[in-house]
């Protein structure tokens, strides 16, 4: 999504969560009339979260190449981070639920607690129930994703009916949210609908859910007046609650979903809602924010885009934020390259200034004073004894010297992990080297 269409929508997108807010909660809301219950918003904050994100993730379309080898999930950016925004939420959790009850005065302290409770087993239920799925899906591994949404999606399931629910109906309705959930994601993949985050699965069938789970176990709050004195259809409350539930679970996300299309095609209109194709294969983090992540090697993505001839020398520049061996090694080995074919340029300039020069020899009666040139050794058949990494030929220069019965080799080359031989004496050279006499 284009950041600047992201800005503006997130400011228009409070009208799509006030109004169906004010039809729930509003003294005058239709629903809240018709005696919809919701205690902490499975529909008006969840559902309608939900149904926003569908509509989003229909309109943009999905990332460039996501669906090219199959549906599979793409593997989490970073596991340990969504594990801890889930114990956020996991604890903030317990804050809203109980705290729809608007105080602890009289009877408010027990329901507040009641809503605690029932929010915590309600998850248990579902993280249960995202447990036993992933390990028989994944052939008896646990995928952390299907454990953080399978816990989401029970706490959304339980929010609406938070105190008016037994242990065992908030266990059983938080676990049916989070089989609801795990089903739903795939889902969504086989209709092509790219959710990044999967929202619209814990969001909003949850939440679809959480709204029509009261409607079945809801039970008569005596001392308030949460249900106007009425219960659900397995507490011997009749049809007319759930009927109401399905009723305001409908009206929640056909808003959601016309109120987003309608706002993202104005937005649209104004300001492209997508990235540019260039744009979204370099990453938002980078093109927008200029932030690069080690992580994720760019280098064959500038080549590919190399020919459009884009503006990125501010991109290429900015800093890393964590480390990625092989981008990094492969930098490494540009500039290793470009280190040896300076030096080997100074090799030859050396030389040519050498070859003008006619030595002279002395022989002594224990002293003599051979040279030798060994010129151009090319490679032949993927081996050769000097030479520089294997792709060409190269020029060396090699003398020896023997004093007093011993022998020193005087040797001006360039390579890499090569062997190389002077008369009897045979040396190995065990790492990239550039001995420069």
């Amino acid at each position: 999504c284009n950041f600047k269409a992201y800005c503006i929508f997130s400011f228009f997108n409070t009208i799509v969560y006030c109004i169906p807010a004010g039809w729930v909660w509003g003294e005058h809301g239709f629903l809240k009339n018709l005696g919809v219950v919701d205690i902490a918003g499975s529909g008006p904050v969840h559902l309608i979260g939900g149904a926003s994100a569908f509509a989003s993730a229909a309109i943009l379309g999905p990332r460039l190449g996501r669906y090219a080898k199959g549906t599979d999930p793409l593997p989490l950016g970073n596991p340990v981070n969504a594990c801890m925004g889930l114990f956020v939420l996991w604890w903030g959790w317990l804050a809203f639920n109980s705290g729809s009850t608007y105080g602890v005065s009289g009877a408010k302290w027990a329901y507040a607690a009641r809503a605690a409770v029932m929010t915590m087993m309600g998850s248990f239920g579902g993280g249960s129930f995202s447990i036993i799925y992933s390990m028989i899906n994944n052939d008896g591994r646990m995928d952390v994703v299907d454990l953080i949404n399978g816990i989401l999606a029970s706490l959304v399931s339980v929010t609406a009916g938070c105190y008016l629910y037994h242990a065992w109906e908030a266990i059983l309705i938080g676990a049916i949210g989070s089989a609801l959930c795990c089903f739903g994601m795939p889902l969504f993949d086989r209709m092509g609908v790219d959710d990044p985050v999967g929202a619209s699965s814990v969001h909003g069938i949850a939440g679809i859910w959480g709204v029509l789970a009261v409607g079945l176990f809801a039970d008569n709050p005596l001392r308030m007046e949460t249900t106007s004195g009425r219960s659900g259809l397995f507490k011997g409350g009749g049809w007319y609650m759930l009927g109401v539930q399905s009723l305001s679970a409908l009206c929640l996300a056909c808003w959601g979903v016309c109120s987003t299309f309608v706002l993202l095609w104005l937005i649209n209109k104004v300001v492209p809602i997508r990235m540019d194709p260039n744009e979204e294969l370099l990453g938002a983090d980078l093109m927008e924010h200029r932030i690069r992540h080690t992580q994720i090697g760019i280098s064959r993505a500038l080549s590919a885009l190399a020919p459009i001839q884009l503006d990125l020398d501010d991109v290429i520049d900015a800093p890393p934020i964590g480390r990625n061996p092989g981008h990094e090694r492969c930098v490494d080995e540009i500039e290793a390259a470009s280190q040896k074919l300076k030096q080997w340029r100074q090799a030859m300039d050396k030389f040519a200034n050498r070859s003008g020069k006619e030595k002279t020899a002395t022989a002594s009666g224990a002293s003599r004073r051979r040279s030798k040139s060994f010129i151009s050794k090319s490679h032949r058949n993927g081996k050769d004894n000097v030479g520089f990494d294997r792709s060409g030929s190269t020029t060396v220069k090699m003398g020896a010297a023997g004093v007093e019965g011993k022998e020193t080799h005087q040797l001006s080359v360039i390579g890499s992990e090569q062997s190389y031989q002077v008369g009897s004496t045979e040396r190995n050279a065990d790492r990239n080297f550039a001995w420069i006499d």
